[in-house]
């Protein structure tokens, strides 16, 4: 069975209705950040952008199984450098000097990209086959199956489009067609003018997912593909100032199973797979902290002028960022809302059928919110510290902190607590505050409400929120992303109280 090959599609009207509003706030946001984060922290804003560098330069290939590389040596090399010394033979398949050749010419395209964004350099064909032919530099064959069905390997055209076909067997035995050689030029020139026509739209995660894809529906060379089309979708999100998306190896299944249901037409497992590692990659560049040492040395009286004036600057700045304070305190009454009718629901449900005695509770915690004539906004620092951390995030409670608590108790069931947290991403004040939610399943507790068992994580995606929101337009997306976190919780209770 064979996978007939399509001619490239524009963006359709359904692709453009994706909802994205939560990753392009953050993006509005980031951009006011990284202005104030290029005062205090230049020198490790750059250090993690090239950790970024580095850490594409390895997993794109990874991706493509051309080596493999164990994740203690990643995070080696990620964090020290792109040297063979750092290379345990144990830690890789590859001998480790070949290995850091190819490397090293994956991290020297991140490099041409960035460069034809500095320059403004157009993209066109000779930058794409330039770009192939640094990637791949020191890939000398490819591997393929001759008519006969035999495995056999022949040089790699560098920087050339293929001259043979180059379709792959599909696991159950069906041929998938990339475009023939004949029509290779021809797409790629379309490619091209579709591009032009998207550059400089206000989604630029949809024209990367966009590119990404109707580039590896073509196929243009006869190896490298996966590597030039992610590093093509990066140059549009580096031209609109943002991250490169760095698909790593546990994104696999995932990415695979996107891109072929973009070949079906449907794009948004692909955009959204992008727009989810760029929001993640966004908080963790805001959680950089600031540099050691001071990027200037004046003297006294210049000195006084130049942070008197930073100071005024920082405040004005910090006003505007602190804006985010107001639309957490309009979504967090919606929770609470939405959150007492959920709880009802389930409480009346579970009377008409399990004759229990069901308690429902919701609480708000948070500045100005008391419990039992005690300050809350301290509560669940330590599960929220704790989530953060492993998300290699920093929560900055030096600002303030909300949170949502519903419970359902009984005396004859263990109880369940569930916890929907608003919380500041940063060393600094950035403007930009995350939701998480988890929740406990436990016996009853004291009022102190001081758990110290680990909560259950009811969602690996955190809905975000910025100072630049409007909390009526994103309202809808975080309750259902509360419904959906809540329906983790609940189908827990469920398992421990049945």
């Amino acid at each position: 069975m064979i996978s007939d090959w399509k001619p490239i599609e524009p963006l359709s009207d359904e692709d453009r209705s994706f909802d994205l509003k939560d990753v392009e706030s953050l993006g509005e946001a980031w951009a006011e950040v990284k202005t104030k984060l290029g005062e205090t922290s230049k020198e490790n804003l750059e250090k993690f952008s090239e950790k970024l560098a580095r850490l594409w330069s390895i997993e794109t290939g990874i991706l493509e199984r051309l080596y493999d590389i164990d994740r203690g040596t990643t995070a080696i090399l990620v964090e020290q450098g792109l040297l063979a010394s750092y290379i345990d033979r144990s830690g890789t398949d590859q001998d480790p000097e070949s290995l850091i050749e190819i490397l090293k010419d994956h991290r020297a395209a991140v490099k041409l990209i960035q460069d034809c964004v500095a320059d403004s350099r157009s993209l066109t064909i000779s930058f794409i086959h330039e770009l192939h032919n640094i990637l791949t530099q020191h890939q000398t064959s490819v591997s393929g199956v001759d008519q006969f069905g035999k495995r056999v390997s022949f040089p790699l055209l560098h920087g050339r489009f293929k001259n043979s076909p180059n379709n792959p067997t599909r696991h159950n035995g069906a041929v998938h067609e990339y475009c023939p050689p004949i029509h290779v030029a021809s797409e790629m020139d379309r490619l091209m003018a579709l591009y032009y026509q998207y550059d400089g739209e206000n989604n630029p995660l949809l024209v990367s997912a966009w590119l990404h894809h109707r580039f590896e529906q073509i196929h243009p060379y006869q190896d490298g593909n996966g590597r030039v089309g992610r590093a093509l979708s990066n140059l549009v999100l580096v031209k609109a100032d943002l991250f490169p998306v760095v698909v790593r190896r546990d994104h696999r299944a995932e990415y695979i199973q996107a891109l072929e249901e973009a070949d079906n037409g449907n794009l948004h497992s692909l955009t959204r797979l992008f727009a989810d590692i760029e929001r993640k990659t966004i908080l963790e560049a805001i959680s950089v902290a600031p540099d050691s040492k001071p990027t200037l040395v004046v003297v006294p009286d210049i000195a006084d002028a130049i942070g008197l004036k930073f100071q005024r600057k920082k405040e004005e700045t910090d006003r505007t960022l602190r804006k985010v304070n107001e639309v957490a305190d309009v979504l967090q009454v919606e929770v609470r809302e939405y959150l007492l009718d959920m709880l009802n629901d389930v409480n009346k449900r579970i009377e008409q059928r399990g004759d229990l005695d069901i308690g429902v509770q919701v609480l708000l915690g948070g500045p100005g919110q008391l419990y039992n004539g005690q300050p809350t906004e301290h509560w669940y620092r330590r599960q929220v510290i704790e989530t953060a951390r492993q998300a290699n995030q920093r929560v900055n409670f030096e600002q303030h902190h909300y949170f949502v608590r519903g419970r359902l108790s009984s005396e004859e069931i263990p109880w369940l607590t569930y916890v929907v947290s608003f919380h500041h991403v940063g060393e600094k004040l950035s403007g930009v505050m995350e939701v998480t939610a988890f929740a406990y399943i436990s016996n009853p507790l004291s009022d102190e409400e001081s758990p110290r068992s680990n909560p259950i994580q009811c969602m690996d995606r955190p809905f975000t929120i910025t100072f630049k929101d409007n909390p009526n337009e994103i309202k809808q997306g975080l309750l259902e992303w509360v419904h959906e976190s809540f329906a983790l919780a609940l189908k827990e209770w469920g398992e421990v109280v049945i």
